[in-house]
């Protein structure tokens, strides 16, 4: 019984062509293979490529919590292994996590995505994905563009903190006399719906297009003859964070803040992030 078994794989090994699979990809996935520039499905924490930030509370636009080490790991949701950002409030103190890919892994131009499970941020939380220039040097001159950002007060005060998503770019030679362009789409269903989401970037020479599962959000004219153009014309790196509180969402007291109560924990899950060509 053994020996037939082995003549016969042995036959089908033989008749069947040398590939990288048991199966034939299809055109697509032979095209998304070669144009495939970086892709974390996050089974693992790289710490080669993501920087797990530290900082107190109002680092930033008068943000409510600390980001430390221990609210960003990787783990599981359902069958997926995800990076997981958590919010925590204790007493008087929130926690939250952020982290970014400055000096290990940058892009210029192509298409950036991620897969993006989010928690109900009514009224108080302010989840992002967005890249900044990794080229030294300060904010904005770095160059700053966000993909998705979610939690706006104007948002929270049409009823809409579930549907609207918020982009931008920032640019300018210093934070006096920083620019910035901006705009929102409000979805007709909610994004923050226990379900996983798609947030890209399309990116050229001339161009910046964000979209929300394929549907175009709002295209950036970042062309040669634009004011804005150097300041997109070097690698950027990712970021991904929970933000609790601050100037985005209109609350900077933290017995406002209704969506983390005290004692509770707020999951962001990214099921993967990938840049190609």
């Amino acid at each position: 019984m053994k020996t037939s078994i082995i003549l016969f794989l042995a036959f089908i090994l033989s008749t069947t062509p040398s590939c990288s699979s048991t199966e034939t990809p299809s055109k697509q996935n032979e095209e998304e293979d070669q144009n495939l520039i970086y892709k974390d499905d996050f089974d693992t924490f790289r710490a080669y490529i993501w920087n797990k930030e530290v900082h107190n509370p109002g680092w930033v636009n008068s943000e409510l919590q600390a980001y430390d080490t221990d609210h960003v790991n990787v783990g599981k949701d359902g069958d997926k292994s995800v990076l997981i950002i958590t919010a925590e409030r204790k007493g008087n103190r929130i926690y939250s996590g952020r982290v970014n890919s400055k000096g290990n892994k940058s892009f210029k131009y192509g298409t950036i995505e991620a897969s993006i499970r989010l928690p109900k941020s009514n009224a108080g939380l302010w989840p992002a994905f967005w890249a900044m220039g990794d080229n030294d040097k300060e904010w904005p001159k770095c160059g700053e563009i966000d993909i998705m950002e979610m939690g706006e007060k104007s948002g929270m005060a049409s009823g809409n903190s579930e549907k609207q998503v918020n982009t931008a770019i920032h640019f300018g030679e210093s934070a006096a006399t920083h620019k910035q362009e901006y705009d929102l789409k409000i979805f007709p269903n909610s994004l923050q719906d226990d379900k996983y989401h798609t947030y890209s970037m399309k990116w050229s020479e001339n161009e910046i297009t964000i979209s929300v599962d394929g549907v175009k959000l709002h295209t950036y004219d970042i062309s040669p003859s634009t004011e804005k153009h150097q300041y997109f014309s070097d690698n950027f790196f990712m970021i991904f964070n929970l933000a609790v509180g601050g100037a985005f969402t209109g609350i900077t007291d933290i017995d406002k803040i209704t969506a983390l109560k005290d004692g509770e924990k707020v999951n962001m899950y990214v099921d993967w992030i990938k840049i190609t060509k």
